[in-house]
């Protein structure tokens, strides 16, 4: 029986890998809807795919980390709690003609906290700002 535990442990060892490229793969076509593209260029093909495979290492570094912290959630559900907060931009014209914008995210919910500090990231994407702009300069843009 001792000449079977190694093998039973390589066994397992085995199909653990299995389970875990077959992971790979559904999170690759479900969670990133990567999907077979046909492009023109073997450029372009290589490009998709390295494209794949780098969000791919992303979204398995992020749920590692997760992972770690306690939080076992899918990526789908890491999205839907994310999805909670949101970042809202409002802009007005002063009296001058000039283009005022606030952008502000809204206060994440206790789950949203939980990721990011799992993550270690500030609870806003991005500090508020304020921006001014002539609106000439809008109207320039957007007529080019």
């Amino acid at each position: 029986t001792n000449m079977e535990e190694p093998e039973e442990e390589l066994v397992w060892m085995v199909y653990n890998c299995i389970r875990n490229v077959e992971s790979a793969f559904r999170c690759i076509k479900s969670d990133l809807n990567l999907r077979p593209i046909y492009h023109k260029t073997d450029e372009a093909t290589e490009a998709h795919l390295h494209l794949g495979l780098l969000a791919y290492w992303v979204v398995n570094t992020i749920r590692h980390k997760l992972k770690s912290s306690g939080i076992n959630s899918s990526w789908k559900e890491v999205n839907r709690i994310m999805h909670t907060q949101k970042c809202v931009t409002t802009t007005m014209v002063n009296v001058r003609e000039q283009v005022i914008a606030i952008r502000r995210c809204t206060e994440p919910t206790p789950k949203v906290k939980l990721i990011y500090d799992a993550l270690r990231y500030r609870y806003a994407p991005f500090i508020r700002k304020k921006s001014v702009v002539p609106k000439t300069d809008i109207e320039k843009k957007s007529a080019g």
